[in-house]
């Protein structure tokens, strides 16, 4: 530190080395963490790793899969946002380069074109589409893209200065390279804040716009194209690496920073960088994309527009407007709730200043939809969810936060907590790796599959013969345990093809007893028989309510759901062929027949002249009341063909749901594949604040995990506790009201006081400030915690708010 020494006083900053990872050091994984929960006996360790491995390899095949639907949850709204933002971004850079056009066409252009897409309210996922639609627009349209929000936009002249910084800074990104690692950073402006006005953003896309058209085979973005002759021909020369947002960059003025060249190498853009949205982005949606300009438009995305000051909101698309001339800016607004926010958010003169066109994204439910039906009801993963634990991450998502993201973060909670905490994990696997894992286990690991709940009652329901060898022959249980296994895996195909079956079956129905979406038929299934659930019943009476037609188009649902999903199975097939039977007798018959017609009309003739032949007094109409009564008793009523074949359709699928849609429980070794424990995740994914306030105030050490708070018994009290908490436990000691002096003895005594005294020498005794000073921190962290309050009966007493011990 001596060479900081100085005549004049000042401050001096040490930077702090970058300490690099030692190549030799120990490497940690997720193996390591992995639970020792597993009672496999010697060899736990062995089957430690096969679990991990086996939830690795589960958790691949759901992430594919998941990958996959990310890439084209949006795909058609971003395909049709993305070519109307270039089809408008071309006629506003005709507007720039020939601005000496006529007066008609430049009123035709005058407005400024706005795209305004509607994400929902309550999208937590807001990040990742917005993402998404970034890298898109800069593969195909334009490397000018700036997001603002209005958290960093609370003024007219932050606006500006993210906006424009963005725009002439390619995203403000770059990259830090390491010997080991990549790191990524944000670069910051890379102009200064007096500079970002719109007159320095006209005259740099001007100079940009010069350059491209010099230039005919570009392809690359306007900042990378006007490199000097002597960069390019030298592209590997050394040179050093400025720290981003260095004074030498920003003193720079924009114009001079286009013409000078590129920006340094460690300066990358957001799509080359690792984990950014367009490695995310499919190869065939790029492809449909529009070839990009050469002219590239300038685009502004707005994401959370409701949040916006409507007077920077309106300035911003007035300035925009004036300036539409000499930059081609096309903005994007993000809308959580309706269209008419954006009318409601500007004023009149800057709401005329603008051509929208609305475009709506996916709701999350929809995407929701998707992930159940291609992940949990999908026969490539072999991990499933049971009944309480899929209606648990459902209740979350429908009732806390609408997050496909946390969804998918429950499921994988769900997972970790399957294959941790069943040592019969060990065989939730693919069906191909099965057959080799069986063969290594051993009699003491295979008990453990043989004292499942479901492997003893498929025991007892087997021939005695059949049951001692169970029991004692390894090689034969080895064998049983295969078939059942990949029984469950066909009954599980077969279940979830028959939960779509009766979600077409049910969804017109109206109230829609059973829902009208998968998940809420699925949820059923698998908690209880769906046969035997009042839902069910009360579908069951709305289809036999039904009129031919609807029902013929109900069937049509059924069996389009059939023909997509039976392939090898034959109880669908046989179920295909019965349907589409069934369908046949319905359209090619009619309620009543031509016969049937002429006779009822006969008959009803018939009574017509009987009841014209009797004469009638005034009071004969009683008597006739009651002979035409005692007539309807005797005649029976006829069911129509269509009827009892309606109920016959009723029958039919009531029995095959009562076969086949019974819950997971009901299959031998569902232990192994099924995940049941929903307590296990709602510990971890439902916060719990007051179990979790009172045990860390009643014990410490369950948190702290330091010895000095470690207590033998849950009511003792330590010197060493912290003082909110020996404070909580002696307020436990008090009933309704607490006397504060009382309350403060007691504190000073646990906390304070080492030597033995008297009572007495320790009331007359003086209380040390610093203690008393403690005491009353205490008392208020306990009052904001909601446990006391103060009281107007006395003054030197408060209220206790709570009952009872921890």
């Amino acid at each position: 530190m001596a060479g900081t020494v100085s005549v004049s006083k000042g401050v001096f900053a040490f930077k702090r080395q970058r300490q690099s990872k030692s190549k030799n050091g120990p490497r940690v994984s997720t193996l390591d963490y992995w639970s020792q929960a597993l009672e496999w006996g010697e060899e736990g360790e062995a089957f430690k790793e096969l679990t991990y491995r086996n939830y690795t390899r589960c958790w691949t095949i759901a992430s594919d899969i998941l990958q996959e639907l990310q890439d084209n949850i949006h795909s058609r709204v971003f395909q049709s946002l993305i070519t109307y933002i270039d089809r408008a971004g071309r006629k506003l850079t005709s507007l720039t380069v020939a601005p000496d056009l006529p007066s008609s066409l430049v009123h035709s252009l005058a407005s400024v074109p706005t795209a305004c897409l509607v994400t929902g309210v309550n999208m937590p996922d807001r990040d990742a589409t917005f993402d998404s639609l970034v890298g898109l627009l800069r593969a195909s349209v334009t490397p000018h893209v700036a997001r603002l929000q209005s958290k960093e936009c609370s003024t007219l002249r932050a606006a500006m200065y993210k906006m424009i910084s963005q725009l002439i800074g390619g995203g403000g990104w770059a990259t830090l390279e390491d010997d080991e690692e990549e790191e990524v950073v944000m670069a910051g402006p890379k102009v200064k804040r007096r500079q970002c006005t719109m007159a320095v953003l006209s005259v740099w896309y001007r100079e940009q716009l010069s350059t491209g058209e010099e230039d005919p085979g570009h392809t690359k973005s306007p900042i990378k194209a006007t490199q000097s002759p002597r960069k390019r021909a030298y592209p590997s020369s050394p040179r050093k690496k400025p720290f981003p947002g260095s004074p030498s960059k920003l003193s720079r003025s924009p114009v001079k920073r286009a013409l000078s060249g590129s920006p340094s190498k460690t300066e990358r853009d957001p799509q080359e960088v690792e984990g950014s949205p367009r490695k995310k982005i499919k190869s065939s949606i790029i492809s449909q994309l529009p070839e990009r300009s050469s002219k590239p438009p300038l685009v502004v995305i707005l994401e959370d527009l409701e949040s916006f000051h409507p007077r920077v909101l309106s300035d911003l698309v007035l300035i925009c407007s004036e300036y539409r001339q000499a930059v081609p800016i096309v903005l994007v607004f993000g809308v959580a709730t309706t269209p008419d926010k954006v009318h409601q958010s500007l004023s009149h003169n800057a709401s005329a200043c603008l051509a929208m066109e609305v475009f709506r994204a996916e709701p999350s439910t929809h995407y929701l939809t998707r992930v159940i039906e291609k992940v949990l009801m999908s026969t490539k993963l072999p991990f499933h969810l049971g009944g309480r634990p899929f209606k648990l991450l459902l209740d979350i998502f429908l009732y806390n936060d609408l997050s496909v993201e946390n969804f998918i973060k429950g499921l994988k909670v769900c997972m970790m907590e399957h294959f941790m905490g069943h040592a019969s994990s060990v065989l939730c696997c693919p069906a191909a790796n099965r057959p080799a894992l069986l063969r290594n286990v051993t009699s003491a690991q295979l008990d453990l599959v043989r004292k499942l709940p479901s492997f003893k009652t498929f025991v007892e329901a087997a021939p005695p013969k059949e049951q001692v060898a169970l029991l004692l022959d390894d090689s034969h249980t080895k064998e049983v345990i295969l078939s059942l296994l990949d029984k469950v895996d066909v009954w599980y195909a077969r279940f979830c093809v028959l939960v779509k079956v009766v979600n077409a079956l049910t969804n017109r129905i109206p109230g829609a007893p059973l829902g009208r979406q998968v998940r809420e038929v699925l949820a059923v299934c698998l908690s209880r028989p769906l046969v035997d659930t009042e839902e069910f019943q009360e579908a069951e009476k709305g289809v036999r309510n039904m009129a031919r037609e609807e029902l013929l188009t109900v069937l049509q649902n059924v069996l389009d759901v059939l023909k997509e999903h039976h392939g090898e199975d034959k109880v669908l097939s046989e179920l295909l062929n019965e349907v589409s039977l069934l369908m046949g007798r319905l359209s090619s018959m009619d309620q009543l027949t031509q016969t049937e017609e002429e006779e009822e009309e006969e008959e009803a003739s018939a009574d017509g002249s009987g009841g014209a032949a009797v004469t009638l007094g005034p009071s004969d109409r009683f008597r006739l009341r009651e002979k035409l009564l005692e007539m309807a008793k005797k005649k029976p009523k006829k069911s129509s063909k269509y009827e009892s074949l309606r109920s016959e359709v009723v029958h039919f699928l009531s029995d095959t749901f009562t076969s086949h849609l019974q819950p997971p429980t009901s299959q031998p070794l569902h232990e192994v594949l099924f995940f049941h424990s929903s307590q296990a995740v709602k510990r971890q994914l439902v916060g719990l604040p007051r179990p979790a306030l009172t045990t860390a105030l009643a014990n410490p050490h369950h948190y702290l995990q330091c010895k000095c708070c470690q207590l033998e018994e849950p009511s003792s009290l330590v010197t060493s506790l912290p003082d909110l908490s020996v404070a909580y436990k002696l307020h436990l000691e008090c009933g309704r009201l607490i006397n504060l002096y009382d309350w403060l003895q007691a504190f000073v005594s646990v906390v304070g006081q080492e030597d033995e005294e008297d009572e007495s020498s320790a009331r007359s005794k003086k209380i040390d400030e610093k203690l008393q000073a403690r005491f009353v921190l205490a008392v208020s962290e306990l009052q904001f915690l909601g446990f006391i309050k103060p009281t107007k009966r006395k003054t030197d007493h408060v209220a206790r708010l709570t009952w009872g011990a921890c």
